[in-house]
């Protein structure tokens, strides 16, 4: 089945609509490209093309076609594609030229078309959901003065690292905060239970959270000195043990998004 990815909004220089998707049709024939295209000043989308979209997306029970979201865009109208596709795809802000633009979409940093399955072990999928948990909700911080945290009640008490389904991975999970407390993982409060323990990334380790994100590997992670326990513990599952699969609820779109920015 060919799939679909239907775009939304637009770009700085707007770009003739057609243009772009004839190449786009050259550089991916195996996928059926649209583009709702954003009009005049306040980047407002034609009702008669968006409405359909938002009504397919809401109704359909067959495959949806995947959406992504341009940077000119009126407010109204992002708003109303959120109610209906909560995670669609966001093309980097830069992005200006029909050059980019195309560039961009069929590049592996837009992640648009579909790889192998990325499957782990239950520890390791353990540490891809706390991190999810934390990066979803933008929890880094330098150090304990910082002002993003995630309380470790909605860390672990909530999706992804609290799956009923998956009971090992938040067992796993409980251990590695400990083992990631200082290193990885930042974490304050708790004291004599008068404030809420709170989590958060370490940001010296970011951009290595992100690249795992992005890269589908645990590499970045592997490379770090002060990590290499910590992983070792991670990777030490026989192979056999990786049946989860990530995409499955783990690490979704939003997460792909953020890590993604730059």
């Amino acid at each position: 089945m060919t799939r679909r990815v239907v775009i939304v909004g637009d770009v700085f220089d707007r770009p003739d609509r057609k243009t772009v998707l004839a190449e786009l049709s050259r550089r991916r024939p195996d996928i059926q490209w649209s583009w709702i295209q954003a009009e005049g000043a306040a980047f407002n989308l034609p009702p008669k093309f968006f409405q359909p979209l938002l009504h397919e997306l809401r109704t359909s029970v067959d495959e949806k076609p995947l959406v992504v979201l341009l940077g000119n865009i009126h407010g109204r109208d992002r708003n109303s594609l959120f109610v209906s596709c909560p995670d669609p795809v966001r093309a980097p802000l830069e992005l200006s030229t029909i050059q980019e633009l195309c560039d961009w979409l069929v590049s592996e940093d837009a992640g648009l078309f579909h790889e192998p399955p990325w499957r782990v072990s239950s520890r390791q999928a353990a540490l891809l959901a706390l991190l999810s948990k934390l990066v979803r909700n933008k929890s880094w911080n330098k150090d304990t003065q910082g002002h993003q945290w995630t309380k470790e009640i909605d860390l672990m008490g909530q999706a992804p690292v609290y799956r009923p389904a998956h009971q090992d991975v938040y067992r796993e999970a409980v251990v590695l905060l400990e083992m990631l407390r200082g290193t990885l993982l930042l974490t304050k409060g708790g004291n004599q239970g008068k404030t809420p323990k709170e989590w958060s990334i370490n940001t010296r380790f970011l951009p290595e959270v992100k690249r795992v994100m992005n890269s589908r590997s645990f590499n970045p992670l592997r490379e770090s000195n002060e990590l290499r326990t910590a992983m070792a513990h991670v990777d030490g599952l026989p192979p056999e043990a990786s049946t989860i699969v990530i995409e499955e609820g783990i690490v979704s779109e939003k997460v792909l998004s953020i890590c993604r920015e730059r």
